[in-house]
């Protein structure tokens, strides 16, 4: 499945929001769960399940179609079976 237009502007709309965050916070790094309500908060997602699975599953599917650069705080640790997303600082 390819990405959409409107994937894309809602990729750069939460690369946005996580600059800002950063810029108004001391974190350097935040898991990308912690960040629901604020993607809630902005209208980029309607709401929050299974502890952050809407932005867990946008970030699979923007590494699946190869477009996760669109989103360069955008990084996860892989674990046994899964990968745990979160973001990080960027200059």
């Amino acid at each position: 499945m390819a990405i959409t237009d409107t994937e894309i502007q809602m990729a750069f709309r939460i690369k946005r929001c996580v600059k800002e965050f950063f810029d108004t916070h001391n974190q350097t790094e935040i898991e990308a769960k912690e960040l629901m309500p604020l993607f809630i908060k902005k209208d980029i997602f309607n709401l929050n399940y299974q502890d952050g699975l809407p932005i867990q599953d946008f970030l699979r599917h923007l590494e699946k179609e190869k477009y996760l650069n669109l989103i360069p705080q955008a990084l996860y640790k892989k674990k046994n079976t899964n990968k745990n997303w979160f973001f990080i600082k960027t200059i």
